[in-house]
């Protein structure tokens, strides 16, 4: 097993004490490998083929699941930087899509695409 950063989703006050309580029982059927790998699956089939996921981090809310980067790669320069997250169930494999979270994506690799246009055509 590799040590690994886990997310807890919880409410944290401005300021002041927090006390945090984690009893967690997870069974992670779909690994971190496999999770992202599906994710680069997906958005190779619905989003861009110049995109593919990053490793992913554990996190905790009312269920588990991985939170997965999804990284624009451009030609010129290789992988240009995140563009979002997709979350995968952990227990189902279930990947959590939403149509304003895909918008988000493709919108954020429109942006940072521009971005290296710019800079490159100078």
């Amino acid at each position: 097993a590799n040590p690994m950063t886990i997310l807890v989703e919880t409410s944290i006050p401005e300021s002041g004490r927090l006390a945090l309580h984690l009893d967690a029982d997870v069974q992670i059927n779909v690994s971190a490998v496999e999770a992202q790998q599906h994710v680069t699956r997906f958005v190779h089939s619905q989003v861009s083929s110049q995109m593919h996921a990053a490793p992913p981090q554990l996190a905790l809310k009312d269920r588990a699941y991985w939170l997965v980067p999804v990284i624009l790669t451009l030609p010129s320069i290789g992988d240009a930087g995140t563009v979002g997250t997709l979350a995968v169930n952990v227990e189902t494999g279930e990947l959590e899509t939403f149509p304003e979270t895909l918008a988000a994506i493709e919108k954020n690799a429109e942006l940072l695409a521009a971005r290296f246009a710019a800079l490159t055509t100078r």
